[in-house]
């Protein structure tokens, strides 16, 4: 009876983990207090903050980010979100809510829904993508890897009917090159540069 009792406890803990995120708005809203870099490292630096909770910017683009903790999750779980500081796509204004993630089971890896398109007038980010963001050892980088299923449309398929009976075919994401960032707050314990003497 107890392995039965436990299975059922780890299913009712990742349904509330996966409601968080599932549960997140599809398109992306604007938050107050990001307009400045230097304001939000000072509001940070009066918090305790959680390994992934920072400032960060996105390797070999320029754009800046924030994870901070979102506190009003009434109990189902910890959920941060990122959130737009400076951007290299000038239509992107500081504010904007990116996405949002959750721990995993699997320490310095966390479960995300990161915004992946626009509206039609490009203020907006909507569709929220499935993504894996991992921590490094160090805690000076994180890697981002989308996952999930995407479909293919087989347009031949439509002139031969009879050979081949599927018209959409699910596809495996491919995480393909790893995107990600660099820690630029709190400063990581291991430089990000060897410093030559």
């Amino acid at each position: 009876m107890r392995p039965l009792s436990f299975l059922l406890f780890l299913l009712l803990g990742s349904y509330i983990l996966a409601g968080v995120l599932d549960n997140i708005p599809d398109r992306s809203e604007h938050v107050d207090g990001y307009d400045d870099p230097d304001m939000v490292t000072q509001r940070m630096a009066s918090l305790p903050l959680h390994d992934i909770e920072g400032v960060w910017e996105f390797a070999g683009e320029g754009s800046i980010m924030a994870i901070e903790r979102v506190d009003d999750t009434h109990g189902a779980g910890t959920l941060y979100r990122m959130v737009n500081i400076r951007s290299a796509d000038i239509s992107m204004i500081e504010g904007t809510v990116m996405g949002y993630l959750t721990p995993t089971a699997k320490r310095g890896q966390y479960d995300a829904r990161i915004y992946s398109s626009r509206t039609d007038d490009h203020t907006l980010l909507t569709r929220p993508s499935k993504n894996l963001i991992i921590l490094s050892d160090e805690g000076s980088r994180i890697t981002f890897k989308p996952y999930g299923r995407k479909f293919r449309f087989n347009w031949w398929r439509l002139l031969l009917p009879y050979m081949y009976r599927h018209l959409v075919t699910p596809m495996e994401n491919n995480p393909g090159d790893i995107d990600g960032c660099v820690r630029m707050y709190p400063t990581p314990a291991v430089p990000l540069n060897p410093v030559y003497l």
